[in-house]
């Protein structure tokens, strides 16, 4: 993935959660819906990539993501215990598939590594997204809405500093390119911290 591509594609992350950040119970549920679309249709893309490859991984991270889209596959959740009881399954879903792509990674063929760092990069992403949920149906009620305030105020400034950091690089040479990775990571990993 060529640098430009990239800095976008983490640019349209930031902005999707920080507009994510302020939708209604109603909007939230239906954004929450466009995800398990999304990753019902990424997870068939990525295992009819995978069905190519034989290799012990690969046929782990097949049967992650088939269990990944049958969850996403249910039905729109009609209550709020409905909503959080989908979003914990699907976030757990998300983070074994997470764990069998990271293994993925010692592969040696190059277009296996290359969906693996792409599933990560993924999978961060869907866990950000069920976390900031939880967060929204947890802090929601309205005895909690200065707690959510503050809450989201600090996810704010977080999102802020990533785009910041993200806007930098994209104007910096090649060495600083080369220190892109590690600095997205920190950057990403303080992004993440504030939804916990």
């Amino acid at each position: 993935m060529d640098r430009e591509k990239f800095i976008n594609r983490w640019k349209a992350t930031a902005e999707e959660l920080r507009l994510q950040l302020h939708l209604g119970s109603k909007d939230l549920s239906d954004k929450f819906e466009d995800q398990k679309k999304e990753i019902l249709n990424w997870s068939k893309e990525t295992r009819a990539i995978l069905e190519k490859e034989a290799s012990t991984t690969s046929k782990e991270l097949r049967k992650k993501l088939e269990a990944l889209e049958y969850q996403a596959d249910i039905e729109k959740a009609e209550t709020k215990a409905a909503l959080q009881e989908q979003r914990k399954k699907l976030t757990s879903l998300v983070r074994e598939s997470n764990e069998a792509a990271i293994k993925l990674l010692g592969d040696s063929k190059k277009n296996v590594r290359e969906l693996a760092l792409k599933a990560d990069a993924k999978f961060d992403e869907w866990n950000m997204r069920f976390d900031l949920l939880r967060l929204q149906i947890n802090l929601g009620a309205a005895d909690a809405a200065d707690e959510w305030s503050e809450k989201k105020e600090s996810l704010n400034q977080s999102i802020h500093q990533l785009e910041s950091r993200l806007d930098d690089l994209s104007h910096e040479s090649e060495e600083g390119w080369s220190n892109f990775k590690s600095e997205i990571s920190e950057a990403w990993g303080h992004v993440k911290k504030a939804f916990s």
